[in-house]
């Protein structure tokens, strides 16, 4: 398919690459690691980037509740290139895993992660 001149250059499941290739370069594609889409740990885990404004305010919201509720969950900054060439998935601004699957690109505050987790 064709946007606006991007192609897709690559897929994991639903999810599309598109790119806007200039000359005969190899086109970009997705990391190995992001294509399982999956981690080793089976706690709760929130990798996540400062790209939205909230993302910082929504760490320090669920890491409080979490605390008070007894409940594990990890949480996994994206702050250099390597760490985002690296990520277990094809979201680096906020990924959701739960039991080693990914579950959902949401950023969650306090009462959505307790509706998720309930």
């Amino acid at each position: 398919m064709n946007y606006f001149g991007f192609k897709v250059v690559d897929s994991i499941a639903d999810y599309e690459l598109l790119a806007l290739q200039f000359e005969d370069s190899e086109p970009p594609k997705f990391n190995d690691n992001a294509r399982s889409m999956k981690i080793d740990s089976q706690d709760f885990t929130i990798y996540y980037s400062n790209a939205c404004p909230y993302v910082e305010y929504e760490v320090k919201e669920l890491t409080e509740y979490a605390k008070e509720n007894n409940i594990k969950i990890n949480f996994i900054k994206i702050d250099s290139l390597e760490k985002a060439k690296n990520a277990p998935c094809i979201f680096n601004n906020w990924a959701n895993f739960y039991k080693g699957e990914f579950i959902s690109n949401t950023i969650l505050n306090a009462n959505s992660f307790k509706k998720l987790i309930d």
